[in-house]
């Protein structure tokens, strides 16, 4: 048993508005980022001294990552908001910008690749691909306080960490969507994902919000 669809992204590529949209024309059940109190308190302080909270915000996100994905394999026809397969890369970001030492890092990195060997890929990865600029501009369009507070080489670093990964990728097929061109409402494009899911041919394709390309 395994996910429908995964969705991941860089911060503000417009993965909430893209499962809104997709969940209720595909009929699929969204499934977003689980979270309680204690992550919202965790969260608070790490945004105050990031140095000190990283590390037991990073491992307590992972066990959120893993909660999720049991659920999201239990029921299968959703689409999830984020996945324990992209989690390492917040915390690689962290550990570029001295905000986790290697040991924790290392520590991180260990148990992750545990969790990741007990969950299951999904039917199809979506990437939603964008530029930092873009990002930026969305992130600063929402105005969440925390977000805004962080500097852009953060945002740099983040972007460049999900391109490096999804180069690579090989657990699923794999949708890449460059959203730098679309509609913020993602107009149709449960059309192209619908063509994808019956007809996987090839393991990655491509979406420039024209054409739908195989093998790019």
């Amino acid at each position: 048993m395994r996910p429908k669809i995964i969705v991941e992204g860089t911060v503000g590529a417009g993965k909430t508005t893209f499962i809104n949209s997709l969940a209720e024309k595909l009929m699929l059940e969204p499934l977003y980022e689980l979270t309680d109190r204690k992550l919202v308190q965790i969260l608070e302080r790490f945004y105050a001294n990031p140095k000190e909270w990283s590390f037991q915000l990073q491992i307590y996100f992972l066990t959120k990552r893993f909660e999720q994905m049991k659920i999201g394999c239990q029921k299968m026809d959703v689409i999830m908001d984020r996945s324990i397969f992209c989690d390492h890369i917040f915390p690689r970001v962290l550990l570029k910008r001295g905000e986790m030492t290697e040991l924790e890092y290392l520590i991180y990195e260990e148990l992750h690749k545990q969790l990741v060997n007990l969950s299951s890929p999904p039917q199809l990865m979506i990437y939603l691909k964008c530029s930092t600029k873009t990002a930026i501009e969305r992130i600063r369009k929402r105005g969440r306080l925390y977000e805004l507070q962080i500097d852009e080489g953060y945002w740099e670093m983040l972007n460049q960490e999900y391109e490096d990964f999804f180069s690579l990728y090989d657990l699923s097929t794999l949708l890449v969507i460059d959203t730098d061109e679309l509609d913020e409402n993602f107009t149709q494009i449960e059309l192209v994902v619908d063509q994808v899911l019956k007809d996987p041919k090839g393991h990655v394709y491509h979406y420039d919000g024209e054409s739908l390309i195989e093998g790019v």
